[in-house]
């Protein structure tokens, strides 16, 4: 009995983050083809151009907004987002994802134009206010994001910095990996409990990389170094059940010398396998300088599905659309693993996107969790008590029918 509810307890934790949806997600493919669950993989850059024709025809599972497409009216803009979402749950019987980097400082793409200040950096908040000044800044913006129909936050940076001559440093809290974690594991938990898709970047870690948007980074660091440092942030953002994860464009050489870690089935693996995540992992942008040297020919679009990429982000849409399309015809790409990245984009829509669902209780994971830890404990209590009680009768002389020991003796 005690072997069987620790076994509960490890079915409890073990549980994959979308898997109450996932009957919903299979039913739903069943009508679909093997380009429509291709499709859905895909994130391109959003413009106001075609976007209604691309819908109906290429059925895209969502995209990502840059900060010109907020210079507009805030009326135009919502009235054009929801547009657009009705016609996806109309034609493909799904909600868009649509997607954002909003993530203060440097990097902010709505309140730009449509807050009276844009969000500070979390490095300037963590430094006036610590942890409770970011969720409460971070609560600002899921507000802001959701008044356009944004339903997807590419934030927070989970990489660690603490050289301000780094790249990726004014994007960081600029601190160590153990206060880099706490924050991370405080501001996901803020974006999970209000039910609004959040997603850590750069996995592995992007360290002291140069800037992948022009050109490719070398990292040489030990893999000893990634588990000891950068994976400690996203280990606390998996602990909080963050549903997705992008990955970088880096080439680091502990694991992979030959492909960015975006196109490594390596690096996807070890973010599978040992950290243990079952969200979404995707890609940075396809069309970034860092990928287009190292993709021999083949597109980086097949790559980035065969490494184990469940969503793709790509500003050459219709490239790596028709590309796709092509590696689905020669067999570059099997329905299998087609299947399990959908099935996982379907039931994480499910589960954040699609309002009126029947949400599953609260904290239910949690709470099977304790029942199976105390349920042990009292089972494995008796037994402890049960033994004791055992041995001390060992130790008590054995009963003669009433003849003593000495006339045993005698004889």
């Amino acid at each position: 009995m005690v072997l069987y509810y620790f076994l509960l307890f490890a079915l409890c934790v073990s549980k994959e983050l979308f898997e109450d949806y996932y009957a919903k997600a299979d039913e739903f493919m069943k009508n679909m083809s093997f380009e429509d669950k291709i499709s859905q993989m895909i994130f391109p850059r959003f413009n106001y151009t075609n976007r209604t024709d691309d819908i109906i025809n290429k059925k895209p599972g969502g995209y990502v907004l840059f900060a010109y497409d907020f210079e507009y009216n805030a009326t135009f803009i919502q009235n054009y987002m929801q547009e657009i979402q009705n016609l996806s749950k109309s034609n493909i019987g799904l909600p868009l994802g649509l997607s954002v980097d909003e993530e203060g400082g440097t990097v902010v793409r709505v309140s730009k134009y449509h807050r009276s200040q844009k969000f500070p950096s979390p490095q300037e908040i963590y430094n006036k206010s610590g942890n409770d000044g970011i969720a409460e800044i971070d609560k600002e913006k899921r507000d802001l994001l959701r008044k356009f129909f944004l339903n997807v936050n590419l934030a927070p940076v989970a990489d660690i910095s603490s050289n301000s001559g780094d790249y990726i440093y004014p994007r960081t809290i600029g601190r160590n990996a153990l206060e880099s974690a706490e924050y991370i594991e405080k501001d996901v938990e803020g974006y999970v409990k209000d039910n609004f898709t959040c997603c850590a970047k750069h996995f592995p870690g992007y360290g002291n990389n140069i800037d992948t948007h022009g050109d490719i980074a070398i990292d040489e660091r030990s893999y000893e170094q990634f588990q000891q440092e950068d994976f400690l942030t996203f280990e606390a953002a998996i602990r909080q059940q963050i549903p997705m994860i992008l990955v970088s464009h880096n080439i680091v050489k502990c694991k992979d010398d030959k492909h960015p870690a975006s196109l490594s089935k390596a690096w996807h693996d070890i973010l599978r396998n040992e950290l243990n995540f079952t969200g979404l992992i995707l890609t940075d942008d396809l069309s970034m300088g860092a990928i287009k040297k190292y993709t021999d020919n083949v597109s980086e679009a097949v790559l980035a599905v065969n490494a184990g990429n469940d969503i793709l982000l790509t500003s050459d849409y219709y490239m790596h659309y028709n590309a796709l399309m092509e590696a689905i015809k020669d067999g570059s790409i099997t329905e299998d693993v087609v299947n399990k990245a959908c099935r996982r984009i379907i039931a994480w829509k499910y589960k954040y996107l699609i309002p009126g669902k029947e949400k599953e209780p609260e904290n239910n994971h949690t709470t099977l969790i304790i029942v199976s830890i105390v349920l042990g404990v009292l089972i494995l209590g008796a037994l402890i008590v049960f033994l004791v009680l055992y041995l001390k009768n060992r130790k008590k002389k054995p009963e003669t029918d009433g003849v003593t020991e000495e006339a045993l003796i005698k004889e």
